[in-house]
């Protein structure tokens, strides 16, 4: 790539690298690059006039974006290589073209991998392993991977890190951050992306899988995480022999899950495996928040026994438990194809323009859901409403979250990978029990008691604040500094919503009122030792009947809310 040596100044770096960015894009038509990166001056209007003039300039826009890839190398490579499973987000002709970069990163030599081994393990490559392949038998765009054999041993495999990524990886990511800014200042298109959120999220993606370490400790959690479960495996990781840039884990034997006829000639019987895999996610994002998100064909192995084994850690997903509690809804508001319901959790998930009518979003969104009317779970596609969903998104101006995108790409290269097994798979009805266990779950009265002491809590906060708020404010009104800001074109909404944040804090208050009220009566007043029901205390009796008034004062409120 002709980035300069290591003491070279940063901003040298930056700008060396953003005038070789930028010739790239400028050379397949992609002009505006050059002016994001504030180097027009290197690229004259005679230059521009010859290049819309060459038969390369001719090409489709989706083959023009794959070159302009490839030449940049690896970050963009790992770039294009995430967006080839997002359709939700990328037209099919880019994903067509996208697609072809998944295995075209060529490795680098052998004696780069022994120098990166060595002075990460500060000792020698054969004092560590009693064999070591000098061919790769997977390349990628951040490190490669070779068979070895530890001194034990154990059979293993070793990632090792591209010598000198770290740098061109930081360099880069800076420079896309640089180009969404403006992209999103000039194209509508790029806000409605949200492209620098984007930008941002990969950039803390592919740095982290530059932590080899991280990796292996996201590994060592989802083998927690299945350890009383025999059908999933997740390979050890060797921590002696593991650092940032060099990974030893387990080798696992088995069948990726792409050799379908492999799989076959075994005898494997492919509807279990394609539940298994399905469940096994389903487990990861929903119940336990924590998941493999790159579950495409060549990270699945299936061992013996139908065993399913995963590998590739380094892009995972947190998921906390009001977004699994939405997801939730989100599939069953699917399944029911309830559109209002659909729209509500969207109204959670992700922010909303204030400007977005949403009437019009619950009639769009249910013409959506009618199309599915006279099918069966089984034949509803999931990447066919994902894609519709983000349609209508783009369009009422509303905003996904990183996180939720994640789950979404997950679950849609899951489904493809589930059908490729077996074309009868059934992603959503496979999520649907989980989720109404989920929400079941949430509903549980036992749980009531944490949330009544989190409305308390925010109740003192409140009381608490109050006094020196209003002082505030009567200072302000004394010295006359005091101000309404009126945005008139969306007043009638902004009170709305402004009415109904007031209707629901004054209804917790008031929960948390009664509740605090009956609790502090109740241990003022009744002697909770004595025996009043079939061997029951009365401190049994109130406890009960608290909880009972909960349900039914939390009902009540849930009923007012929704009205």
């Amino acid at each position: 790539m002709g980035l300069p040596d290591r003491f070279t100044p940063k901003f040298y770096k930056m700008g060396v690298r953003a005038r070789e960015v930028a010739a790239v894009f400028v050379k397949h038509g992609f002009f505006w690059v050059a002016e994001a990166l504030e180097v027009t001056r290197y690229f004259p209007r005679t230059l521009r006039e010859k290049i819309v003039t060459t038969e390369d300039y001719k090409l489709p826009v989706a083959v023009r974006i794959r070159r302009v890839i490839e030449e940049l190398g690896p970050t963009y490579i790992k770039a294009g290589q995430i967006l080839s499973s997002r359709p939700d987000l990328i037209s099919p002709d880019i994903l067509k073209e996208l697609a072809k970069l998944q295995d075209d990163v060529p490795p680098f030599p052998y004696e780069l991998v022994q120098d990166v081994i060595e002075s990460e393990l500060k000792v020698p490559l054969d004092r560590v392993f009693r064999s070591f392949a000098r061919v790769p038998i997977a390349s990628a765009s951040i490190g490669q991977v070779h068979e070895a054999v530890l001194r034990s041993g154990q059979e293993v495999v070793v990632k090792v890190q591209r010598p000198d990524i770290e740098q061109i990886v930081f360099i880069d990511t800076d420079l896309m951050h640089a180009i969404a800014m403006y992209a999103e200042k000039r194209f509508q298109w790029a806000r409605l992306y949200n492209f620098v959120e984007r930008v941002d999220e990969f950039t803390k993606t592919i740095r982290q899988e530059m932590d080899y370490t991280i990796e292996g400790q996201n590994a060592d959690r989802l083998a927690r995480n299945f350890e009383d479960d025999e059908t999933i495996r997740v390979p050890a990781i060797y921590w002696d022999h593991t650092t940032r840039r060099v990974l030893t884990m387990e080798y696992i034997h088995g069948i990726k899950i792409k050799d379908k006829d492999k799989l076959h000639a075994r005898g494997y019987d492919l509807t279990y495996l394609t539940e298994a895999i399905g469940n096994a996610y389903i487990k990861m994002i929903l119940i336990d928040g924590f998941f493999h998100g790159d579950p495409h064909m060549g990270n699945i192995f299936v061992m013996e026994n139908q065993v399913i084994a995963l590998i590739d850690f380094g892009m995972v997903g947190i998921v906390d438990p009001i977004m699994r509690r939405n997801m939730a809804r989100y599939f069953i508001a699917i399944v029911n194809q309830d559109a209002e319901g659909l729209v509500e959790v969207l109204g959670e998930i992700a922010t909303i323009d204030q400007s977005t009518d949403r009437a019009a979003l619950v009639r769009e969104v249910g013409r959506l859901m009618s199309k599915y009317a006279d099918v069966t779970i089984g034949q509803i596609r999931l990447d066919a409403i994902v894609m519709e969903l983000f349609n209508i998104s783009m369009k009422h101006r509303i905003t996904m979250p990183g996180e939720f995108t994640l789950m979404d790409k997950t679950f849609i290269t899951l489904e493809g990978l589930g059908r490729h097994l077996d074309p009868d798979f059934d992603l959503v009805g496979t999520a649907e029990p989980a989720a109404r266990m989920l929400l079941q779950r949430e509903l549980d009265p036992r749980n009531f008691g944490h949330e009544a002491a989190k409305v308390v809590l925010d109740t003192r906060d409140l009381f608490t604040a109050l006094p020196r708020r209003l002082n505030k404010i009567t200072r302000s009104l004394e010295q006359g500094r005091f101000q309404v800001k009126l945005d008139t074109e969306q007043y009638s909404e902004s009170v709305k919503s402004a009415a109904r944040r007031v209707s629901n804090s004054v209804n917790r208050l008031a929960l948390a009122i009664v509740l605090a009220a009956v609790i502090l009566l109740a241990a003022q007043v009744i002697p909770r030792d004595q025996v009043v029901l079939h061997g029951w205390t009365m401190g049994q009796v109130t406890l009960a009947v608290l909880v009972l008034l909960t349900v039914i004062l939390s009902f009540t409120l849930f009923r007012s809310n929704r009205k």
